[in-house]
């Protein structure tokens, strides 16, 4: 490496300013680890709720988990990507979010997300020995424990960076359900794990798509991602009658939760066929609380699944997703403005995720 020292742009708690600094570049790095020169990472929501203060947040942070880079050192047996694909400098990469023992309970149960020693990027305290660990920085460390990804050279970084989150957290709710071929499947908000998820379901088998959200740009924007029907939850009077008449009376038989708001998970069960499934994926934040008729759920044999973060063999089907759809659904107008790594840019990013006028904004390193 010719260079030294990387750019972070520091989070330093809500209200407070944020902060650049200046962080040495080890020379020396672990046998599973790499040294990765990140070309564009996405702003996810979860890094404007933590900018905003609505969750307790560790600091200081280098806030940043939808990647792309590439690789600039390699540590000495980090040899494969997860599909055993050679890896060598110079490899445009992506990314598992969170790294993992491998060896815990948890681990062990195909929960690697909810590890007992986890590591996860952007999310983690950036001092001492950890410092290069989000995406708001020009170079960042992969960890021992991390899962690799080559990035098929047909897909752009502007394509393949959402998806390290975004993209993934669908798949592997899908696969939580174990979603099959279906005549319909209702999405509940179309930012961008909504969009994902009319594009997704819809190549893996599902009939039509129903999108509802409370934006029409946005339910414009899901039709072009395979939505058959879409509704506005402000405009429509009775959303539970739309879909009983597109349904013909019989109901979805998946309904997924992408809007964050426990409000609507209520109504989505209602959406449910006899023995349909209810994805939950957005509302996480803590208080989100919700009440459900318990004999509705019952007599209905509705399931509920719950998931946060993925699996990597999730991000796994959201890149060959991506590689097998990516020329019939526009994936790259998901990312929006282009921002610089500098505290203004960072500021200006933030800013048009909070105020909806991106989908996902993009920090680009000045490389």
């Amino acid at each position: 490496m010719s260079n030294n020292t990387a750019s972070a742009i520091i989070f330093n708690g809500p209200k407070k300013p944020l902060t650049e600094k200046k962080i040495s570049i080890p020379q020396k790095i672990g046998l599973y680890e790499a040294i990765v020169k990140i070309s564009l990472t996405t702003i996810c929501g979860s890094d404007v709720h933590t900018w905003l203060g609505h969750r307790p947040f560790p600091t200081p942070t280098i806030l940043g988990h939808e990647i792309v880079g590439k690789i600039v050192k390699l540590g000495k047996n980090l040899q494969f990507d997860f599909n055993g694909k050679k890896l060598n400098v110079g490899d445009r990469i992506t990314w598992s979010m969170t790294a993992s023992c491998q060896k815990c309970f948890f681990c062990k149960k195909g929960l690697p997300q909810k590890c007992v020693n986890l590591f996860k990027y952007g999310h983690t305290k950036s001092v001492g020995n950890l410092e290069l660990t989000g995406g708001f920085a020009n170079f960042i460390i992969i960890r021992k424990g991390s899962f690799i990804f080559k990035i098929p050279n047909q897909i752009s970084d502007e394509e393949a960076a959402p998806l390290m989150c975004a993209g993934a957290t669908i798949t592997n709710g899908l696969d939580e359900a174990n979603f099959s071929k279906c005549n319909f499947v209702v999405v509940q908000g179309c930012g961008a794990l909504g969009l994902y998820a009319c594009a997704f379901s819809k190549q893996l088998g599902a009939k039509k798509i129903i999108a509802i959200d409370i934006y029409n740009d946005r339910l414009s924007l899901a039709k072009e991602f395979g939505a058959d029907y879409v509704i506005n939850a402000k405009q429509e009077n009775n959303i539970m009658k739309k879909i009983e008449k597109i349904t013909k009376g019989v109901g979805a038989d998946y309904v997924i939760e992408v809007t964050g708001s426990p409000k609507v998970i209520d109504q989505g069960i209602k959406f449910l066929r006899i023995g349909g499934k209810y994805i939950l994926l957005g509302a996480i934040y803590p208080g989100s609380k919700f009440v459900l008729d318990s004999s509705e759920v019952i007599t209905k044999c509705i399931q509920i699944i719950g998931m946060h973060n993925y699996k990597p063999e999730a991000l796994d089907l959201a890149i060959k997703l991506m590689l097998k759809t990516r020329n019939k659904y526009p994936y790259k107008k998901l990312v929006g403005i282009q921002c610089d790594l500098t505290l203004d840019g960072i500021e200006d990013a933030l800013k048009s995720f909070q105020s909806k006028k991106t989908i996902r904004p993009s920090i680009k390193p000045n490389l």
